[in-house]
């Protein structure tokens, strides 16, 4: 695991969220490769370096918002999270998140999200943040409800996933 620089951008309990940076493309590319996260996500090609360098300059241009999950304590790259697809004139965005196996069900993923979306909120002034969840996917989905977010939609045999179609669930959050 490779420990990675950080610049504080948000900082929690365990985690530091930091601007996704040019030496963090081949870790964070290894975790969107690995089969056993890949599984829960809607990617269906590689995710190469060049594709990534795409995700940091629509950050710099300030179209999304994609931050690494660091380990607060040893500096280790823990995941991924952005906000992307922003529709500014009905202040809504879509979440996603990685997080490498090694971090999974440790609660990085609960608090980094928990983090992105209080930014999203106020600092954003963001009115709605949404997620797509594969409805196999039951231990995201609880991390999802227990954050607050609500069901708003089940896509029957949505997505073809592993030789099969599977039901995409739709959730959002709406900042009240």
């Amino acid at each position: 695991m490779k420990k990675t620089k950080q610049i504080v951008f948000l900082e929690g309990k365990r985690v530091i969220l930091s601007p996704l940076e040019r030496d963090d493309l081949y870790p964070v590319s290894r975790i969107l490769n690995d089969y056993r996260i890949r599984k829960n996500l809607a990617e269906r090609f590689p995710q190469n370096i060049e594709t990534l360098k795409e995700l940091i300059k629509k950050g710099e241009e300030k179209k999304v918002l994609v931050l690494k999950i660091v380990d607060k304590q040893t500096g280790n790259l823990a995941g991924i999270i952005s906000l992307t697809d922003f529709n500014w004139p009905n202040r809504r965005a879509m979440l996603s998140i990685a997080i490498d196996q090694n971090f999974q069900n440790k609660g990085y993923g609960t608090e980094a999200t928990k983090m992105v979306v209080d930014y999203g909120f106020k600092n954003l002034q963001l009115h709605k943040i949404c997620l797509e969840v594969y409805d196999f996917n039951k231990k995201a989905i609880t991390v999802y409800k227990k954050l607050g977010f609500k069901k708003e939609g089940h896509y029957k045999k949505h997505s073809f996933k592993d030789g099969k179609y599977v039901d995409l669930i739709f959730m959002s959050k709406i900042n009240d």
